[in-house]
């Protein structure tokens, strides 16, 4: 299936998926960088990390041992729609 066949089907779920793995990656290197200059906003982007890790890998929720609490906080993420606009703001 190429590039073409995806938009015709709509279906970017994969796609999104390593988006938001790379994000992941990249919210822990870049909090890691400026840590020293801007604190706050290094310390909000590994708790953002820490939230898409469970989001984006469901396979951790289920390795993890989680709250029933933190688990109905990440089952709000569920729905596609959702996550799409939360990466948008």
């Amino acid at each position: 299936m190429g590039i073409f066949d995806e938009f015709k089907s709509r279906n970017f779920s994969l796609y999104a998926q390593w988006l938001g793995v790379i994000s992941i990656v990249l919210l822990i290197a870049l909090g890691v960088i400026s840590v020293g200059s801007n604190p706050i906003f290094a310390i909000l982007g590994w708790v953002i990390a820490f939230i898409l890790f469970f989001v984006e890998i469901p396979l951790c929720v289920k390795f993890c041992p989680t709250s029933p609490k933190f688990d109905g906080f990440i089952a709000r993420f569920e729905n596609s729609y959702f996550r799409g606009a939360m990466y948008l703001v």
